[in-house]
C-alpha cells in the first residue's frame, strides 16, 4: 500500500479554529510529551537503528519505541531520515496560545555547524476522535521572509526501495536523485516496516550546507536558519528551540488564529545530501509545553459547551451507532468482536460498545432520521419527535448498558444545567400497543428514566423523569413523551459523569420488558418556553411472537438469560432486551 503524507492540508477558511479542549484524567499533568501518534521516517542513514527497527516490527511497534524514546523528560532521541520524513505526538493536554508567548519547546540533536532543520506543525483534534487527522497548520519560521522566492511551497517527493542501495527519490520539480548510502552505516536506509513507495509533500526549505574545504576533501557546514525549525540550534538555545503558536499559516500561507492545539508534527525540511556526511536528517529528542499552568488553566476558563450533536455529519435520514469501529478492539465474549467507541459533542464524551460480530449496540448513538414509526429493528433510530430539540437535526439515541456520559476538562466536576428528553418510537409503540414482549400501557403503568450523577469523591446522586406515565386516576391525565421535555439536573450538584437507566412497570421474572431506550439533546444547554410537538407514532396490529432468542456474545438460548438478549420476532423484527 502507499504511504502519502500530505504535510499541509488545505483550509476551506482561514480566521479562527476554536474547539473544545482536551485535558487527561491523570493525577498530575506534565508538560513533558505524553505519547507519539505517528512515526513514518523517511530513509537515511539512521532510520531502523533510531530507533532500532527489529523483525516483525509494525508501525504501532515502531511508535511504542519512539513514546519510549522521547516521552516525558527521558531525551532519547528519534530520526526522522531525509526530505519529508517526520513524528507526529501529544500532551495529556490541549497547550495553549498564550499571547505574546512562546508555546512549545522542541529539542533536537543541533550541534556547532550542524543545523538540519525541521518544519512545524500543528493540529486541534476538531472531530474530538483523538486521533491526528484534522487539519493541520505549519508555524511559518524565518525562512518565509529570509528566503523569498527560494523556499518551495507544495513540494512533493517519493522514494522507492531498492535493497541496500542507494535510494532512489524524484520529486515534482522534474528532480532526481539518491539517499546514498555511506560506509558508517551499513543497515538498509529504507524504513523496513513501511511499504514503498513512500510519497511525503509540504514545504522544501532551500539547501542550507556547503562544503568549505577546497580540493578533494571535505568539510561540510550546515548553517541555522534565523528562527522556527527543530534541531536548528542547540538545545540551551531554548528562544531558538521554542515555537509560537501564532506563527501558524494556512496552505495559501495565510495566518490562522488558534487558541489550543492538540497534537504536534516534526518533519525534516530540507532535501540535500551533504557528501560524506550523509543526508539532511532532523532528529528530535523531546518537547514541552512552556506554559503547562497557563494552559490548564485556559482550559479550566473555557465555558462548558451544550453537547447538541449538530457536529456530526451523518448524511440523509442517518445515524452513527459505533459500526465504523474507530474505538479499541475489545473481547465481546463468546468469540465475538467489540468495539470501545466514543463520540464527543459540546464539552461531553458520550460513550458506546459496539458488537461487529452481532451487529449489535449499546450506550450511545446519534441520529437525524424524521420517521416517528416503529416497524422494525431499522427504525430503532427514530425518536417520537422526528427531529432534534428546536427542530435542530441531530439528536442522540441512547440504549444504556453501563455506558456514561463524561464531562470533559472538569476533574473536579461541573454542574450542569440539564438536558432535553424524549421517546423513541420503538417506545411509544410499545406503550400504545405492546408487543410479543409486553403488553400495551394501562392504568397505573409507568416507563421512568433515572439519571444518576457521579461526584469526584465518589458520592451520587439521583434525578428521574417519566417516559410514560399512566398512573393518574384520569386517563386524560395519562401519557407519554412525544415532545422533548427538560429535564433540570442541577441538584446532582458539580458531577465528572452520567449515568442513565431505563425501568418499567412491565417486567417479567427475568426483568424489564419495556424497550429500554431514549432520546435526549441539548446536554448542558438553556431551557426556554419553545417544546417541538409531534405527531404520535403511527400504531399497526401486532401478534409476533418470539422465534429465536440470543445473548449479547452471539449464543441461542432457549430461555432468558441475565443481560442485554437478541430476541428474533416472528414478523421479521428484532428486538434488545435487558434481563436482570
Amino acid at each position: 500500500m502507499e504511504k502519502k503524507l500530505l504535510l499541509l492540508s488545505m483550509v476551506a477558511t482561514a480566521a479562527s479554529v476554536s474547539y473544545g479542549q482536551r485535558m487527561d484524567a491523570v493525577t498530575e499533568h506534565s508538560k513533558y510529551i505524553k505519547a507519539v501518534d505517528e512515526y513514518v521516517p523517511a530513509p537515511g542513514q539512521f532510520v531502523n537503528t533510531m530507533p532500532k527497527y527489529e523483525e516483525g516490527d509494525d508501525a504501532a511497534a515502531m511508535v511504542a519505541k519512539c513514546t519510549e524514546a522521547i516521552a516525558g523528560n527521558k531525551r532519547g532521541m528519534i530520526c526522522l531520515g531525509a526530505y519529508g520524513g517526520y513524528v507526529t505526538f501529544h500532551f495529556d493536554h490541549s497547550i495553549a496560545n498564550v499571547s505574546g508567548q512562546r508555546d512549545i519547546y522542541i529539542s533536537g540533536n543541533a550541534i556547532g555547524s550542524g543545523a538540519e532543520p525541521g518544519i512545524v506543525m500543528v493540529s486541534k483534534d476538531a472531530n474530538h476522535n483523538g486521533l491526528p487527522d484534522d487539519e493541520w497548520y505549519e508555524l511559518a519560521g524565518s525562512a518565509d521572509v529570509d528566503s523569498v522566492g527560494k523556499v518551495v511551497y507544495g513540494y512533493e517527493i517519493t522514494y522507492s526501495l531498492d535493497a541496500m542501495n542507494n535510494v532512489p527519490w524524484t520529486d515534482n520539480q522534474g528532480n532526481s536523485g539518491t539517499v546514498d548510502r555511506n560506509a558508517f552505516h551499513r543497515q538498509e536506509y529504507f524504513p523496513l516496516w513501511l511499504e514503498s513507495p513512500l510519497e511525503f509533500s509540504g514545504t522544501l526549505l532551500p539547501d542550507n550546507a556547503y562544503n568549505r574545504a577546497s580540493g578533494a576533501s571535505e568539510f561540510w557546514v550546515r548553517d541555522a536558519l534565523r528562527y522556527g525549525y527543530v534541531d536548528n540550534v542547540a538545545n540551551t538555545d531554548s528562544a531558538g528551540c521554542s515555537f509560537d503558536i501564532d506563527w501558524a499559516v494556512d496552505a495559501g500561507r495565510n495566518p490562522v488564529s488558534i487558541d489550543f492545539v492538540d497534537f504536534v508534527r516534526v518533519y525534516t525540511g530540507i532535501n540535500q545530501v551533504c557528501g560524506w556526511t550523509g543526508e539532511t536528517s532532523t532528529e528530535v529528542t523531546g518537547a514541552e509545553d512552556l506554559h503547562l499552568q497557563a494552559s490548564l488553566d485556559a482550559i479550566m476558563a473555557s465555558p462548558l459547551q451544550a453537547a447538541t450533536f449538530e457536529e456530526m455529519a451523518l448524511g440523509t435520514d442517518g445515524y452513527w451507532n459505533g459500526s465504523d469501529t474507530t474505538g479499541v478492539k475489545t473481547d465481546g465474549g463468546y468469540g465475538s468482536v467489540a468495539y470501545a467507541n466514543s463520540v464527543v459533542s459540546g464539552s461531553f464524551r458520550f460513550n458506546n460498545t459496539y458488537n461487529v460480530t452481532w451487529s449489535s449496540w449499546s450506550g450511545f448513538a446519534v441520529s437525524n432520521k424524521t420517521s416517528v414509526v416503529f416497524n422494525g429493528y431499522d427504525d430503532q433510530y427514530n425518536s417520537a419527535v422526528g427531529h432534534g430539540y428546536d427542530g435542530s437535526d441531530n439528536y442522540a439515541v441512547a440504549y444504556p448498558y453501563g455506558e456514561v456520559v463524561e464531562v470533559l476538562n472538569r476533574p473536579e466536576g461541573e454542574v450542569l444545567s440539564g438536558f432535553y428528553v424524549t421517546n423513541t418510537a420503538n417506545n411509544v409503540k410499545a406503550y400504545l400497543e405492546g408487543d410479543g414482549m409486553t403488553g400495551k400501557f394501562e392504568a397505573g403503568d409507568w416507563c421512568k428514566l433515572t439519571i444518576t450523577g457521579y461526584h469526584a469523591d465518589g458520592s451520587t446522586a439521583e434525578v428521574e423523569v417519566y417516559l410514560a406515565d399512566y398512573r393518574a386516576e384520569s386517563e386524560a391525565a395519562r401519557g407519554y413523551l412525544d415532545y422533548w421535555q427538560w429535564v433540570d439536573l442541577t441538584s446532582l450538584g458539580k458531577v465528572t459523569s452520567l449515568g442513565f437507566a431505563v425501568s418499567s412497570s412491565h417486567n417479567n421474572e427475568y426483568g424489564m420488558t419495556t424497550p429500554g431506550y431514549f432520546c435526549m439533546d441539548n446536554l448542558g444547554g438553556t431551557p426556554d418556553e419553545t417544546s417541538s410537538v409531534a405527531d404520535k407514532a403511527v400504531s399497526r396490529p401486532s401478534n409476533a411472537v418470539e422465534t429465536e432468542r440470543y445473548t449479547m456474545g452471539g449464543q441461542r438460548v432457549s430461555s432468558p438469560v441475565p443481560g442485554v438478549n437478541i430476541v428474533k420476532m416472528s414478523d421479521g423484527t428484532v428486538r434488545k432486551v435487558f434481563v436482570k
